[in-house]
């Protein structure tokens, strides 16, 4: 009788040491399995965070169209698409990265447009950036000329490319797509980006 009281706080005390790292455990599953833990488990804690918060908007896509027109020199004249309508689905944050090369009259363009999107409470914000690189043709003779108009001969060289315009902006969207004109040489050029959550 004596030996089995002496051993009992052994036993309670195993049975305490057992006990605590499996019921936390069955904490920490319930808090993952409802969906309720927005991060890192924390036991039992991790059921007071709220499903819905203004983290919960980072988890839906944004629906991103982008744009670049030329715009007629003349009134009721057509505009010449320079970056073919893009549209996409992406994460929260994402950056899209978007090239196109024009010839023109007078040699080569490159336009190189960055768009990110992010959530905001009522909007979508928008940081995107352009540069346009530009290689005119080297300078040729008439005789040159005159070949290269008869599709005779291939004598149009183009110089090293340099930077023709850069320009960044950061805005907020709602219904409406987001324009901006630049000019480039003697050309006016229209941004065109619209954005919208994709959620529901």
């Amino acid at each position: 009788m004596f030996r089995a009281l002496t051993t009992l706080p052994v036993l309670l005390t195993l049975v305490s040491a057992i006990a605590l790292p499996a019921a936390a455990d069955a904490n920490e599953r319930v808090g993952l399995s409802s969906g309720l833990s927005s991060g890192p488990s924390s036991g039992p804690s991790s059921l007071s965070t709220p499903i819905t918060g203004p983290r919960l908007e980072a988890m839906w896509p944004i629906e991103v169209d982008i744009e670049i027109v030329r715009i007629a020199d003349e009134p009721g004249g057509t505009t010449k698409v320079v970056l073919p309508r893009h549209r996409a689905k992406v994460p929260d944050g994402h950056a899209m990265q978007l090239h196109s090369v024009v010839q023109t009259d007078t040699g080569r363009r490159e336009f190189a447009l960055d768009v990110t999107a992010h959530h905001h409470p009522d909007a979508v914000e928008l940081e995107w950036s352009l540069e346009v690189l530009e290689a005119r043709y080297r300078p040729i003779d008439v005789a040159s000329y005159l070949l290269h108009r008869l599709q005779l001969d291939d004598v149009l060289e183009l110089d090293d490319a340099s930077l023709a315009i850069a320009r960044a902006d950061i805005v907020e969207v709602t219904d409406e797509p987001h324009t901006r004109r630049v000019l480039i040489g003697s050309e006016v050029h229209e941004i065109r980006i619209f954005a919208r959550s994709a959620r529901g």
